[in-house]
């Protein structure tokens, strides 16, 4: 067999040379890569971090040193800053240091890692210690005056202290151990670079080499392809002008061979097709044809024509049938909407007529409507059977079906129509001459209009109804509810003209008792007048014998007369808004037994107590009764205080109790006085209530009645009209 030199084993040939070329410099790249990423990952996660943590270190050590020498000489609180941070640095920066430098030390020599251990091990034994003793015997601020603590303490922190020179040797041994990681950093450094030099001279000359070898393999493939591509050029651009070329392609042993073969078919293929198109122009719809292959574009874009052509009778005839389904719907519409016109005065007969007709127009057997009891009661309405016609023959039966019963009474429910195609037995059963038999359908329509139920339309069947005929039902049902619902508006209409004139005689009444309720209500007008004026006067009467006040239930003064005012040595604008508990004297008074009043009075109940003033340079002392007051709606409001002047009595033991009983008796009298007083305004706003009320209810009565007569007018006007 002759070898199959093709175009894929000249390009896999040329480029396994670029392949291979590639993976022998991409071997090198990459080991020499992974030196260097192994010398700079090195520097970056252990020389460098090394280095800047032993910076750390030192910086912490020197630190340290300036710190206890501050703990010595100058901070002598404990709480001082510079102590704090001795404190931090021995406890948190230290031991947070010493563990970070040994996450990296690990990857350090082993003398190296010597050194730390000692470098810590010399810290926490030696130099920590010092600074502890330091700390520990310069602990309180009386330490800094005992000079026997300081005899010993200072010597240490002088500059040949043993502080101070155990400081410079872990400064040193620091700096010794930073100095050997940053030599070894920058040996790290020195290697990466020369790397990183001679892998730069390997990319170039790897480079020239690759371009060398690509540029051969180049021109051998175009040399061996090039003149057949050219060929199959030409036969391209004369298909591109529509023509097909007699002429057939060389089949080389190669893709382009290949290339060649598979034009000369599609050139074949392309005559077939052209002479099937020319058959489907001519008519001839069944004239056989293969496409190419399964994704045949235009030979299978023809055979969906033909395909297509076929099809377009059959349409034709569906859109023939929709039309005369349009068609029968319309005139059926049109029948209905005048069987309704012509009978919309008697539910009897419009119903008898729509059964029979329907039935007939759909092909069905027997029929019957239900309409929904026209009554406002929705606990006593029901369907009432109106009509019912078994083939062409009126049923003579009076049913009556409850709401919610059935299936009469689901379809009014749910508001939508039911169509059954299994039957319940004895649900409807069909008899004749021959025998009697169950239907094989049942459709019930609700009458709904709006989405208000007015009845239920059944139809049973032998044959099953086609989706327009249902459709068509429906649409009737709500003509049926549109008539219904205009024919019960014309009831109510009549029932609404006989009511307005019962009304109308009865509004003549309605007004003379209305003015009789006026005359009432002024005269209890009057009365509460003359009630609040001989309160007032009381209230006046006990205003110029007493000091009175009123407070809210917080004990703030929201009203005083000018009596009370004098007593306290103020003018009544001052107190209004102060709480009171801060007008009285501090000393002198039982404050606790003042809160417990206070605790009683937001309960409902009453109390007294002599509390004593500072009016001016003078000492005052009043007796002051508390009564709770209630608001019309029964809670409590405010506090009324009715107060007179004991200062006398208080100044003067011998004269308080030649009056004692005197005291006590206008005690009761104040006492009786504000019950009568509390008694007449509770009386006064409870009958002002009331007469409010019932204004209120006569006008909003009146209102309406007058309303009701206006509309009432207005309709039997545009009746008459």
């Amino acid at each position: 067999m002759k070898y199959r030199f093709t175009i894929a084993n000249r390009l896999f040939f040329g480029f396994g040379l670029i392949i291979l070329t590639l993976l022998v410099s991409s071997i090198l790249t990459y080991v020499t890569l992974q030196s260097n990423k192994k010398l700079n990952e090195e520097i970056t996660n252990i020389y460098t971090p090394s280095v800047s943590k032993m910076g750390d270190m030192t910086q912490l050590i020197n630190s340290s040193k300036m710190l206890i020498t501050s703990w010595v000489y100058i901070d002598k609180k404990s709480d001082a800053p510079d102590k704090i941070k001795l404190r931090k640095l021995h406890n948190e920066d230290f031991p947070h240091l010493v563990a970070d430098i040994k996450e990296i030390y690990k990857n350090w020599d082993n003398k190296d890692k010597g050194k730390f251990d000692t470098l810590v091990l010399f810290i926490q034994d030696t130099l920590f210690e010092n600074h502890k003793t330091i700390m520990q015997g310069l602990n309180s601020f009386d330490s800094y005056d005992d000079p026997m603590v300081l005899f010993e303490i200072f010597p240490m922190v002088a500059n040949d202290g043993i502080a101070m020179v155990n400081t410079d040797r872990a400064t040193n041994k620091a700096k010794n151990l930073m100095q050997s990681l940053e030599r070894k950093s920058k040996a790290k450094n020195k290697a990466l670079f020369d790397s990183l030099d001679s892998f730069q001279l390997f990319i170039i000359i790897s480079g020239l080499i690759m371009l060398a070898i690509a540029l051969a393999i180049s021109f051998f493939i175009s040399r061996s392809t090039i003149r057949p591509i050219l060929r199959l050029k030409e036969f391209l651009l004369i298909m591109t002008r529509g023509l097909l070329p007699d002429e057939k392609m060389k089949e080389a042993n190669d893709e382009i061979g290949d290339m060649s073969k598979a034009l000369n078919e599609y050139i074949e293929g392309m005559k077939r097709t052209s002479n099937f198109s020319l058959a489907i122009g001519k008519g001839d719809y069944e004239t056989d044809y293969e496409p190419l292959s399964e994704d045949d574009a235009l030979g299978n874009s023809l055979l969906n024509m033909r395909d297509d052509l076929k099809k377009a009778s059959k349409e034709e005839e569906r859109r023939k049938r929709e039309d005369e389904v349009r068609n029968w719907s319309a005139q059926g519409i049109a029948k209905f909407s005048d069987i309704l016109r012509q009978n919309n005065d008697d539910i009897q007969k419009l119903s008898y007529n729509i059964v029979d007709n329907l039935i007939n127009y759909v092909d069905a057997i027997q029929g019957a409507i239900y309409i929904l009891s026209n009554n406002d009661d929705s606990n006593e309405q029901y369907f009432d059977m109106t009509a019912a016609v078994a083939y062409g023959r009126e049923k003579m039966v009076d049913r009556k079906i409850e709401m919610e019963e059935g299936l009469i009474g689901r379809v009014a429910f749910e508001k939508e129509t039911v169509y059954l195609k299994e039957i319940p037995d004895n649900y409807v059963r069909i008899t004749s001459g021959l025998g009697d038999a169950n239907p094989n359908v049942l459709l019930l329509t609700p009458l709904k209009l709006n989405n208000e139920i007015f009845g239920v339309l059944e139809i049973v069947s032998f044959n099953e109804f086609d989706k327009h005929q249902i459709e068509f039902v429906e649409k009737v049902g709500e003509n049926i509810a549109s008539t219904i619902s205009s024919v019960r508006i014309n009831q109510r209409t009549a029932k609404l003209l006989e009511e307005s004139r019962q009304k109308g005689e009865e509004l003549a009444s309605q007004e003379e008792e209305m003015r009789q309720n006026m005359e009432e209500l002024q005269a209890t007008q009057e009365e509460s007048t003359r009630r609040e004026a001989e309160m007032q006067d009381t209230i006046d009467a006990i205003n110029n014998t007493l000091g009175n006040y009123d407070l809210d239930m917080n004990g703030y003064i929201i009203s005083a007369n000018d009596k009370y005012a004098d007593l306290i040595g103020r003018k009544s604008e001052e107190v209004i808004g102060k709480e009171h508990k801060t007008l009285i004297s501090e000393d002198k008074n039982d404050l606790d037994h003042y809160d417990e009043i206070w605790e009683g009075l937001r309960n409902g109940i009453p109390n007294e107590i002599e509390l004593k003033y500072n009016a001016g340079e003078r000492e005052v002392w009043l007796k002051e009764t508390f009564t709770p007051v209630k608001n019309a709606d029964g809670e409590y409001e405010k506090v009324v205080s009715l107060v007179f002047d004991i200062s006398d009595k208080r100044s003067k033991d011998s004269a308080i109790r030649a009056y004692q009983h005197e005291i006590e008796d206008q005690n009761e009298l104040l006492r009786e006085t504000m019950e009568q007083l509390t008694n007449l305004r509770e009386d006064y706003e409870t009958k002002l209530i009331e007469i409010n009320k019932e204004k209120e209810i006569i006008e909003e009565e009146n209102r309406v009645q007058i309303e009701s007569l206006k509309m009432q007018i207005q309709e039997l006007g545009g009746d008459e009209s």
